[in-house]
């Protein structure tokens, strides 16, 4: 048995050769997968294995089932990626009815993402140094401004907002668990 380097600086997994294969067992699979040993549990349990695809046991060795490392990063993509990515799919998703050239106000635009007065502020401050090269912020950059009494009056087209909330960063809740700093 040697250890692996899980390439964090925590000292790596347990691994083993078993039939030719580079294995770990399921604590080396939760460290290796940057998942916890709970979660790893869980879909490994044979109640939930077929279902979330997790690998059969290259073999068992002192009463432990060790997994082969290829089959883990097949894991990885089929199953963690793909709840990532379907996340994050869910998250920012939005088909705005109506008249896609029409203009929303930035009140309009605050609530379709549910952000607070003082939060949108700072995402106008984040975005006004590109808007002033006319380019696209944190916010896409408006398709129209007036001057008004406290500031200026700001509108994007329809179409606009959606492109944005829909292609925004963020993720779903509980990506995974944080890494140890």
């Amino acid at each position: 048995m040697s250890r692996l380097d899980g390439g964090d600086g925590r000292g790596g997994v347990d691994e083993r050769v078993i039939a030719g294969r580079r294995c770990t067992n399921r604590r080396g699979a939760a460290e290796y997968l940057q998942r916890s040993l709970q979660m790893i549990n869980l879909v490994a349990s044979p109640k939930r294995r077929s279902g979330t695809g997790w690998p059969a046991a290259a073999g068992t060795v002192d009463g432990q089932e060790w997994y082969a490392l290829e089959d883990l990063d097949a894991f990885r993509v089929s199953y963690i990626q793909a709840k990532e990515h379907a996340g994050r799919a869910r998250v920012h998703q939005v088909a705005l009815a109506g008249d896609p050239a029409e203009l929303l106000t930035a009140t309009q635009f605050r609530a379709l993402i549910a952000v607070e007065h003082n939060v949108w502020s700072k995402y106008v401050a984040a975005s006004r140094p590109a808007w002033e090269r006319g380019e696209d912020g944190y916010l896409s950059r408006p398709d129209a401004e007036e001057p008004a009494r406290h500031g200026v009056l700001r509108s994007w087209r329809r179409h606009r907002v959606q492109e944005w909330i829909n292609n925004r960063r963020g993720s779903a809740p509980s990506p995974g668990r944080p890494r140890l700093a």
